[in-house]
């Protein structure tokens, strides 16, 4: 076994998050790498009444596990569901499932989060920041602690522009903050009038989650200060690039998701700066950071506050990729690699200006989709096209502060834990950027989406090719339509003034 494998051998863990995208395949790894770990203990919310071994159950059978059930497929014995909330005191664990972790757990990650921007600020506290000191009070409980990572964001001090690998001073103390949610408490509104009373707290932060993730770091620094904790900070974490699964994604959620919408010809126009660099990762090199952090940090002498390790996993000075760029790849990928359920061609362009962005977005977005829709209800089916444009349109509205700048991030102590790695370990977790070539990126990015997002079957690539001809012909004939009607109205107003 490599160090990092002996190391993880015969370990209990207990994930937060784990039904979540970087969840899943943190999960899978951890099984499909670590043959001879113990237990993971996961932490599952109730929900639409189904019981918690309910939803182990349909978390084991998702995509991603389909490689691992083939190999191992013994695996699922090794997963325990507890039920809990993060959002609740303690993790709403019951006093039975409390003492289980504290007897059994030695590794802990923690990377359950609310990443809604538009959250008010109580639910992002009581998600991003309070949960953080109940993860560190059952750390400081349990009998066989090795390690604690919290995973926070690259973004989470997004009002500096060069972000080093350190801990800065937080927006407000984890004290003053719940002082200030008890009183929001007392005010009785909607959820959209505690988001507009939210706002002037939050000063130069863009929204409530990387405010409240701001705050968690430094929870980790003042409770966690002689335990072994670090606090990891994955950049913008996107579809895997080789395991398990090439492409793989959950759920067409962030920047995947609008990709998607651009293959499928639903929608023509961002709201970005093209020349700003994106800083992107992918899911499956993210988790095997995320593996060999808490190694690192669990053989590492831990002395003060000022040593919490903090690792910010990016790409920007590895291997950058600007917005341009992520347009030329992506539109590269998708013309070679159509989809067989796009509704018309492809094509699209950029702009900073969010009235021009208005703008176009009624003509090209919103207009297009009240056609689509009205022929929907015509044959019977549900109409959605208008409802998923104007979520886009919020989207982008909601994302400008991150599509029209750009940081600069240290990240020496990534590289340092990547040169440390033996080459048994550098093979099996593979995390250093620079060994990732855009270009298969994002090919397998556009086959993840077809087929785990659009459910295309496999062998539908030529019919999908042909349809993208008789769309390319459709996209010509609108255009010289388009284009003989504005010259015939600007020929009929200069022969009126004539």
């Amino acid at each position: 076994m490599s160090q990092v494998q002996q190391f993880y051998a015969g370990q209990n863990v207990f994930i937060t998050g784990g039904t979540g995208f970087l969840g899943k395949v943190l999960i899978e790894k951890l099984l499909r790498s670590c043959r001879d770990i113990g237990v993971i203990y996961i932490l599952i919310r109730p929900k639409k009444g189904k019981d918690v071994q309910e939803r182990v159950d349909a978390l084991l059978g998702d995509t991603v596990f389909d490689m691992l059930r083939n190999d191992y497929p013994e695996f699922s014995k090794k997963i325990v569901g507890v039920a809990g909330d993060t959002a609740q005191n303690q993790l709403g664990l019951s006093v039975t499932d409390h003492a289980r972790l504290v007897e059994e757990v030695g590794v802990i990650f923690h990377l359950a989060a609310t990443v809604r921007f538009t959250d008010t600020l109580e639910t992002a506290v009581a998600i991003n920041v309070n949960s953080v000191k109940y993860v560190i009070d059952i750390a400081r409980a349990c009998k066989n602690f090795k390690v604690g990572i919290h995973v926070s964001t690259a973004f989470s001090h997004c009002v500096r522009k060069f972000i080093d690998e350190e801990l800065y001073p937080p927006p407000m103390t984890h004290e003053d903050v719940n002082m200030l949610v008890e009183k929001f408490r007392r005010i009785e509104g909607s959820e959209d009038v505690m988001e507009y009373v939210s706002k002037p707290f939050t000063g130069e932060w863009p929204n409530t989650y990387s405010f409240t993730k701001a705050i968690a770091e430094s929870v980790v620094a003042e409770y966690a200060t002689d335990l072994p904790f670090a606090i990891f900070r994955p950049s913008i974490v996107t579809s895997s690039y080789k395991s398990p699964l090439p492409g793989w994604l959950a759920s067409p959620i962030g920047i995947p998701g609008i990709f998607c919408a651009f293959g499928l010809g639903i929608i023509h126009v961002a709201l970005l700066d093209i020349k700003v660099r994106l800083d992107i990762v992918p899911v499956d090199y993210v988790c095997n950071a995320l593996i060999t952090s808490a190694w690192k940090t669990a053989k590492t002498e831990k002395r003060n506050s000022k040593d919490v390790p903090v690792y910010n996993y990016v790409s920007g000075n590895e291997n950058p990729i600007t917005w341009q760029n992520f347009n030329d790849k992506a539109t590269d990928a998708r013309l070679t690699h159509p989809s067989d359920k796009a509704i018309y061609y492809p094509y699209g362009f950029t702009t900073t200006s969010k009235l021009l962005y208005s703008i176009l977005h009624i003509f090209l977005h919103l207009l297009p989709a009240l056609i689509i829709d009205f022929i929907l209800r015509l044959k019977g089916k549900q109409p959605r096209i208008y409802k998923l444009v104007k979520q886009i349109y919020e989207a982008f509205n909601v994302l400008e502060y991150f599509t029209t700048q750009q940081w600069d991030f240290d990240n020496q102590n990534v590289q340092e834990l990547w040169k440390q790695l033996g080459p048994e370990d550098k093979r099996i977790f593979p995390f250093s950027m620079q060994a990732v070539d855009w270009d298969e990126y994002f090919i397998g990015m556009v086959k993840g989406l077809r087929k785990y997002i659009l459910n295309e079957p496999d062998g539908n690539e030529e019919r999908a090719k042909r349809r993208h001809i008789y769309l390319y012909i459709i996209h010509l004939a609108v255009n010289l339509i388009s284009a003989s009607f504005v010259l015939w109205v600007i020929w009929r107003s200069f022969r009126g003034i004539l």
